[in-house]
C-alpha cells in the first residue's frame, strides 16, 4: 500500500478565489521525475478535476523520503460550467507518484495555519473554518453547530479528517446576494465609440498638453526615462489619449475592443435563430476545423449510419486555419448549432466558444487522439500555453469518448468535464486493427505502389511536433538524420517519415536514397502505415497506442525529454510508462536496432491497460450512443 501524507500549509478564500498550498510526503523513488497532484471537486452529482501545480520536489536523504510542494489559486465560481448552486462543494486531493497513487490523501493542518488558534483540538473529526475578510477563525464542529457565529464572507470550510475531505459551504449571506447583470458588449462598445469621438474633439488639447509635459513645462504623465525628445512627446500624447479612452493602444487591447461588439452581434444572431427555429429532432451535424472531408473517428461512425433514411445529416468541414473567422463558416455554424439535435466534433472547434449551447442540443467530442499521453487542456493550467480557468474551451461537451476507464479521469480533467460526461466506448478508428481483411488490402495497396520495399524491414519515424499549437508547430529536423541511420543499418531497412500534420518543414532527401527513405508526411493515413511497419521510432506521439494494437516494437527517441516535461508534461511518468526502449542520443538509435533491443515485452501490458475492448466494435458503440440521443 502506498504510504503518503499531506500537510495543508495554507488555505484561504478571498472573494471567489480559493488559495491552497499543500506539501506531500512519501518514500523517495529515484525513477520518478514528475509527481502530480489533483484536486477533485464535487457539487451534487457534478464533478471537476484540476491540477495542483507542483512548485518544488526534493529528496530528504536522512529519511529516504521526499517532499512535493504544490499550490494554486482556484476560481470557485468558475469550477462548474453554467451551474449556479448553493450546494456544498466537497474537495478531495489525490497524489500520483510514478505508478503509485493515493486517492483522497490523509491530511493535517500546519501550525502556520493554526498559529492564531493555539487551543484548537485538531484531533476532532470535523473542524469549522470561517473566512472573514481574510482572517481565519476556527471553532470545533460542536461549537459551530450551537453558536450564533456571524458570517462575514461568502464561504466556510469543514475539515472532515475521517473521510479526507474539505467541504466548502456557502454562507447564508452569500446565498442572498444577487449579482448585477453586466452591460452587454454592444452597449459598452457604443460608449467606447462616444469616448473616441470626444477624444477626437479634444485632440488639440491632448497634443499640446503632451508636448508641454514632455518638455517639462507641466508635470509628466509618465516618470519613466525615455530617450529622445520626439519619442518623449509621442509617449506623453499617447498616455493622454489612452487615459481618456480607458484603454491602452497595445495590439491585444485594440483587437479585444473590436472583437467584443462582433461577438455580441453573432450571439444576437444565434439567439434569433434559436427563437425562430425548432431543433430538428433527427439532425446530426458533423463539424471539423482540421479537415475538408470526413475522416478519423467521425467517418467510422458515419459509415455505420449513413444509409439510414430517418437521420438528417449535415456537414461543416474545413481545414483552413483561419476558417473560424470567415463569415461563411460562422453563419453555417450558427444555423447548424441552433437546429441540430446532435453535433459531433473531433478536435478543438473554436466557434463553439462563441455562443452558449442551446438546451436540448447534444454535443459529442470524438477526440482524434487515442489514450492519454501528453497533457492537454485544463491539465496544463498554470503552464505556458495552458488555458485560463474561466476559458470555455471543451467544457460544453455532453459526451467525450475514450479508449478505457483507466484514462477517463484524464480526459475529464483535460476537457473540464464532469466524470459522467466521459464514455469508455473505445476509439472508432482503432476497429481496423481487428480487421484482418482490411489489413491485407492495405498491405497489398502499399506494396503495389512501392514494390521496391517488399523485401525490406520498414522503420517508421513518426515524432510529434514542438511548439504551442498549429500556428507555431515544428520538428527540429537537425535532431534526426535519416540518411545517416539508413547507412548505419546497411540497407536492410527502409525508412518512412511521417511528421505531424502541423509541421510544415520537410526533410530533404538525396535522390539516390529516394526509393528507401520516403517522406509520407503529406500522403497516406498514419494508421494504415502501421500495417507495414516493423519498427516505430517516435518520441511523445500518441501513435504508440495504435501501434500497441499491432504489437509493433517501439523506440523512443527522447533527446529533449526533461525540457518537454517542464513545458508540456505527461499524464504518467514517461520513463515507466512507455512500451519500449528510450534512447536519448541519435547514435543510440542504430545501436538498439542492430542489437534488436526494443524492450518489446512491455507492449502487451500497455495495450491491455489502455484498451478495455479489443473486439472491433468501438464504432458501433459510439454510433448507438449518438442514435440514442436523437428523437427518432
Amino acid at each position: 500500500m502506498f504510504d503518503c501524507s499531506m500537510t495543508i500549509n495554507r488555505i484561504s478564500i478571498d472573494e471567489n478565489k480559493l488559495r491552497l498550498s499543500v506539501a506531500f510526503s512519501c518514500d523517495y523513488n529515484v525513477d520518478v521525475t514528475s509527481p502530480k497532484a489533483k484536486i477533485f471537486f464535487q457539487q451534487g452529482e457534478t464533478t471537476r478535476r484540476l491540477p495542483l501545480l507542483v512548485t518544488n520536489y526534493f529528496r530528504q536523504k536522512q529519511s529516504e523520503s521526499c517532499v512535493v510542494v504544490c499550490n494554486y489559486t482556484f476560481l470557485i465560481d468558475k469550477l462548474f460550467f453554467n451551474k449556479n448552486s448553493d450546494d456544498d462543494i466537497k474537495l478531495r486531493i489525490d497524489f500520483y507518484y510514478g505508478d503509485e497513487e493515493c486517492i483522497g490523501v490523509p491530511f493535517n493542518i500546519s501550525s502556520n495555519v493554526l498559529i492564531d488558534n493555539p487551543d484548537l483540538d485538531v484531533s476532532e473529526e470535523n473542524i469549522e473554518y470561517e473566512c472573514s475578510d481574510g482572517v481565519a477563525v476556527f471553532d470545533s464542529a460542536n461549537d459551530f453547530e450551537t453558536s450564533n457565529t456571524k458570517y462575514f464572507d461568502k464561504y466556510a470550510f469543514i475539515f472532515d479528517f475521517e473521510k479526507n475531505l474539505i467541504i466548502l459551504r456557502k454562507t447564508e449571506s452569500a446565498k442572498k446576494r444577487r449579482k448585477f447583470k453586466p452591460v452587454s458588449a454592444l452597449v459598452k462598445f457604443v460608449f467606447f465609440v462616444l469616448r473616441v469621438v470626444l477624444a477626437i474633439v479634444l485632440a488639440p488639447y491632448f497634443v499640446f498638453d503632451g508636448f508641454f509635459a514632455a518638455l517639462g513645462v507641466i508635470p509628466k504623465r509618465s516618470t519613466k526615462q525615455i530617450d529622445g525628445v520626439f519619442k518623449n512627446i509621442f509617449v506623453q500624447i499617447k498616455i493622454n489619449f489612452s487615459s481618456f479612452l480607458k484603454t491602452s493602444f497595445k495590439k491585444t487591447n485594440v483587437i479585444e475592443n473590436l472583437r467584443k461588439p462582433i461577438l455580441a452581434v453573432f450571439r444576437w444572431y444565434y439567439r434569433v435563430l434559436c427563437d425562430h427555429h425548432e431543433i430538428v429532432p433527427n439532425r446530426v451535424a458533423f463539424m471539423s476545423g482540421r479537415r475538408d472531408e470526413m475522416g478519423g473517428n467521425p467517418d467510422y461512425v458515419y459509415n455505420l449510419i449513413k444509409d439510414r433514411d430517418d437521420i438528417d445529416f449535415k456537414f461543416l468541414l474545413f481545414s483552413d486555419p483561419n476558417g473560424h473567422s470567415k463569415l461563411k463558416y460562422i453563419k453555417e455554424f450558427m444555423h447548424l448549432y441552433a437546429t441540430s439535435k446532435v453535433v459531433i466534433v473531433d478536435d478543438y472547434f473554436r466557434l463553439l466558444n462563441v455562443v452558449d449551447k442551446r438546451e436540448g442540443v447534444k454535443l459529442f467530442q470524438l477526440w482524434h487522439a487515442c489514450g492519454a499521453f501528453k497533457t492537454f487542456g485544463f491539465t496544463r493550467l498554470g503552464k505556458k500555453g495552458g488555458p485560463k480557468q474561466d476559458d470555455v474551451n471543451h467544457r460544453m461537451y455532453d459526451c467525450a469518448i475514450v479508449s478505457s476507464k483507466e484514462i477517463a479521469k484524464h480526459y475529464a480533467e483535460g476537457f473540464g468535464l464532469s466524470d459522467e460526461c466521459i464514455a469508455a466506448t473505445g476509439i472508432p478508428r482503432t476497429d481496423i486493427f481487428m480487421d484482418e481483411q482490411y489489413a491485407k488490402s492495405v498491405r497489398e495497396s502499399f506494396y503495389e505502389k512501392r514494390p521496391q520495399l517488399k523485401d525490406k524491414k520498414i522503420i517508421m519515424f513518426a515524432p510529434t511536433f514542438r511548439g504551442n499549437g498549429q500556428m507555431s508547430a515544428y520538428y527540429p529536423l537537425e535532431a534526426f538524420n535519416p540518411v545517416q541511420l539508413y547507412e548505419k543499418l546497411g540497407g536492410e531497412y527502409a525508412i518512412l517519415i511521417k511528421l505531424h500534420p502541423f509541421c510544415k518543414e520537410r526533410f530533404v532527401i538525396d535522390e539516390k536514397y529516394g526509393d528507401y527513405i520516403i517522406d509520407l508526411s503529406e500522403e497516406d493515413e498514419l494508421n494504415d502505415l502501421l500495417f507495414v511497419t516493423d519498427l516505430l521510432i517516435t518520441d511523445y506521439s500518441s501513435v504508440i497506442f495504435e501501434a500497441s494494437l499491432l504489437n509493433i516494437p517501439m523506440l523512443f527517441y527522447a533527446y529533449d525529454l526533461y525540457e518537454y516535461i517542464s513545458s508540456r508534461d505527461f499524464y504518467y511518468d514517461f520513463e515507466g510508462f512507455v512500451p519500449g526502449k528510450i534512447v536519448f542520443r541519435e547514435s543510440d538509435i542504430a545501436k538498439s536496432i542492430i542489437n534488436n533491443d526494443f524492450e518489446s515485452e512491455k507492449v502487451d501490458g500497455f495495450k491491455n491497460r489502455f484498451f478495455d475492448s479489443l473486439d472491433g466494435k468501438s464504432s458501433q458503440r459510439v454510433a448507438d450512443l449518438i442514435v440514442s440521443s436523437l428523437d427518432i
